[in-house]
C-alpha cells in the first residue's frame, strides 16, 4: 500500500508540475508588462492578500484608481504558487508516511517552476528594444526575489517532516537576484546605445575660425539632455531610487566619455580655439543640466570632461605640465589625453592665426586683384 501511494504521489506531482508549468508559461507570455492598475479597495485587498508584497503607502491613504509597481503576472504567479503548495500537501496525511518525500518533491518542483518557467522566461524577454519593458521586468524580478525569501520561511514552517534539519533554501532566490543584475545591464545597454546614437549626430567643425555667436548648445546636446531628462521622469520612474540613480550615474558617465572621445578621435588632427569655444558651450550646458538634478554625486561624472575642455581653452597650457598646478586645476584630466589635446589645439591655433580668411586680408586681396585684372 505504501509503495502504491508513493507511485501515485510521484505521478500526481509530475502531472501537477506540468499543469502549473503550462499555467506559468501562459501568464508570463500574455502579460502586458505595465504597472498593474487597481480601481477599488476590494481589488487592492485581493491582490495584496495573495501576493508577497508590502505596500509603501498605508491602506487608508490610498486613492483610486492607482497602480502597483509590478505587472499583473506577479500576483497571478503568486496565486499559482499557493495553489501548487496546497495541492502537493493534499498527500500529507496519516496514510502517507513519506513526509520527507513530500517536502523534497515540493521544494524541487517549486524551484524548477520558478527558475525555468518564471525567471528564465523573464530573462528571455530581455531581448526587447524597449527600455520601459525592461524596467518592468526588473521590477517584477525584484518582487519575485522577495517572494522566494518569504516562501523559504513558509516552506520551513509548513513542511510535513518536523524533524528535518536546517532551513529550506530555494535556488530560485539566487537566480532572481542574478537576473536583476542582467536586467540592469540590459537597461544600461539600451540607454547607452541611445546616447551613442545622439552623440554621433554631433557636427563639430574642428577647424572652424569663427567662434559661436551665442551660448546656445549644439543641436545634439539639446537632444541628449532632453533624452536624459525623459528617461529619469518616465522610463526609470518606477524603479527603486538606488537602482534608478545607479543607472543614471552610468548613463552620464557614458555620455561624458563619448563626448570627450570626439576631439580625441584620430581623424581630428587639429582643433582651433574657435572650435574649443563651441565645445565649451556644450559642456557648460550639460553641466548646468546635471546641476539642476540636485545630486552632487552626479556632478562628479563631469569633472574629467569640464577640466579637459578648460585645459583646451586655456591660454597657458604650460600649467598642465607643472605637477602642482595640474593637481590643482586639472587633477581629473588623463595625462596622455590631456597632452594629445593640448598639442591638437596648439596646431589648430597656428592654422587659425595664419588663416587668409580675415576680413582685412580679403579686402586687400580684392583691391590688388582689381588692379591686376583678377576680378571676381
Amino acid at each position: 500500500m505504501k509503495d502504491l501511494l508513493l507511485t501515485l504521489f510521484k505521478k500526481y506531482s509530475e502531472l501537477l508540475k506540468q499543469r502549473f508549468s503550462d499555467d506559468f508559461q501562459e501568464i508570463v507570455t500574455t502579460d502586458d508588462y505595465m504597472p498593474m492598475p487597481i480601481n477599488s479597495i476590494e481589488e487592492y485587498d485581493k491582490v495584496v492578500t495573495v501576493s508577497w508584497y508590502t505596500p509603501d503607502i498605508e491602506r487608508e491613504e490610498l486613492t483610486f484608481p492607482c497602480v502597483l509597481p509590478f505587472s499583473q503576472m506577479y500576483p497571478l504567479c503568486c496565486i499559482d504558487i499557493r495553489n501548487f503548495l496546497n495541492q502537493i500537501y493534499l498527500f500529507s496525511d496519516d496514510y502517507f508516511q513519506k513526509s520527507t518525500i513530500i517536502d523534497s518533491t515540493l521544494r524541487t518542483s517549486l524551484d524548477d517552476l520558478l527558475c525555468q518557467n518564471v525567471c528564465q522566461s523573464l530573462l528571455d524577454r530581455l531581448s526587447s528594444q524597449y527600455p520601459g519593458q525592461i524596467v518592468q521586468i526588473l521590477t517584477n524580478l525584484e518582487h519575485f526575489e522577495t517572494a522566494c525569501s518569504e516562501l523559504q520561511s513558509l516552506l520551513f514552517e509548513a513542511r510535513s517532516s518536523p524533524s528535518a534539519p536546517g532551513p529550506i533554501i530555494l535556488a530560485a532566490t539566487e537566480k532572481f537576484k542574478v537576473a536583476k543584475k542582467t536586467a540592469s545591464d540590459r537597461i544600461f545597454e539600451l540607454v547607452n546605445s541611445k546616447i551613442d546614437d545622439l552623440i554621433e549626430l554631433a557636427e563639430y567643425d574642428w577647424m572652424s575660425t569663427k567662434p559661436p555667436s551665442s551660448a546656445e548648445p549644439s543641436e545634439y546636446m539639446g537632444e541628449l539632455t532632453r533624452y536624459l531628462s525623459n528617461i529619469m521622469s518616465s522610463v526609470l520612474l518606477a524603479l527603486p531610487t538606488e537602482i534608478k540613480e545607479f543607472i543614471y550615474f552610468d548613463a552620464l558617465s557614458h555620455a561624458t566619455t563619448a563626448i570627450l572621445n570626439l576631439p580625441l578621435d584620430d581623424s581630428v588632427r587639429r582643433i582651433t580655439p574657435a572650435a574649443v569655444k563651441t565645445l565649451a558651450n556644450d559642456t557648460r550646458y550639460l553641466a548646468a543640466f546635471v546641476e539642476g538634478l540636485g545630486n552632487p554625486i552626479l556632478m562628479e561624472n563631469l569633472d574629467e570632461l569640464t577640466q579637459t575642455v578648460a585645459l583646451m581653452g586655456t591660454e597657458n597650457s604650460d600649467e598642465f605640465y607643472d605637477m602642482t598646478l595640474r593637481n590643482k586645476k586639472y587633477s581629473r584630466v588623463d595625462n596622455m589625453k590631456g597632452a594629445v589635446l593640448v598639442e591638437k589645439v596648439a596646431e589648430g591655433a597656428q592654422v587659425q592665426a595664419q588663416s587668409p580668411a580675415k576680413p582685412a586680408e580679403r579686402e586687400r586681396f580684392g583691391t590688388l586683384g582689381s588692379r591686376f585684372g583678377l576680378g571676381r
